[in-house]
């Protein structure tokens, strides 16, 4: 009896560990989200020219929700630790952690390659989640509350992923637009693109308009665009970057003029979306 009233007080323990592991990381994780916004920013010009705008957008964002899960999960594990220990193991978890450290590092690395995506990041997260408690438990010896805490955050962070994944297949994306300015203009700087000939076809030859002015504007969807790494790049190198997606001032003045079958258009790039 005295052994089954022990066994049934553990397990409720435990349970009562998952459950503050999940709430911890779920209220973390929020607010994770919420203040390191400015990530998704700095890995997007990072990543930029070597991914191109829509690859280092979802680079962006899913690096900015491991980001959040990393933190979340340390929270809930050192909060499941402090109850249960006082933090006694507080420096084998930190050295547990560096798997889930490691294992963003390593996102970031397969990001370089072009391999930024959803199916990438869950393997990443589940490398660090397997990873740490295991780690913890039989590395170390931690049997404090921080492994079922940690273990019951694990549902909410993958799904704060999941809802990362969702987002990014929304019709969002960025556009060069081609807008005709008066004959002349640029002074002889004017662009030609002659480097890029498929590039300009697909941008002056593609989705065009005409003004109740007149005047031609072209559109040349970036996302999904088999040269669109080719297109950012020349255009970087005439001083316009595509801004982005998620900045709180997404929209650039930045722009070049081109010159194109006699006539000449300023060139920008702006981000569109649902």
């Amino acid at each position: 009896m005295q052994l089954s009233e022990s066994t049934f007080e553990r397990f409720g323990t435990t349970v009562l560990y998952l459950v503050v592991g999940s709430v911890a990381t779920l209220v973390a994780g929020l607010a994770v989200l919420y203040v390191a916004q400015p990530v998704q920013r700095l890995v997007y010009d990072l990543f930029y020219l070597q991914v191109g705008p829509s690859e280092a957008t979802e680079t962006a964002i899913l690096t900015h929700f491991l980001f959040a899960a990393t933190v979340a999960l340390a929270v809930s594990s050192f909060l499941g630790d402090a109850v249960s220990d006082r933090l006694a193991n507080r420096a084998r978890l930190i050295r547990g952690f560096a798997w889930m450290v490691a294992s963003l590092f390593g996102f970031l690395l397969l990001a370089i390659t072009g391999l930024a995506a959803l199916p990438t990041a869950l393997v990443t997260l589940a490398v660090g989640v397997v990873a740490v408690p295991l780690t913890l438990r039989y590395r170390y010896g931690v049997h404090s509350g921080a492994v079922p805490a940690f273990v019951g955050g694990i549902p909410v962070v993958v799904g704060l992923l999941l809802l990362a994944g969702f987002g990014i297949g929304w019709g969002w994306g960025y556009v060069v637009t081609a807008e005709e300015v008066p004959p002349g203009t640029g002074n002889g700087t004017a662009v030609e693109f002659e480097e890029l000939p498929a590039v300009r076809a697909d941008l002056f030859a593609g989705d065009c308009e005409t003004t109740a002015a007149g005047q031609r504007q072209c559109y040349l969807e970036l996302r999904g665009y088999e040269h669109e790494r080719a297109a950012v790049r020349f255009m970087a190198r005439q001083g316009v970057r595509c801004p982005y997606q998620n900045a709180a001032a997404s929209r650039s003045g930045s722009s070049f003029i081109a010159h194109f079958d006699g006539r000449y258009y300023r060139i920008t790039c702006s981000p569109h979306g649902d």
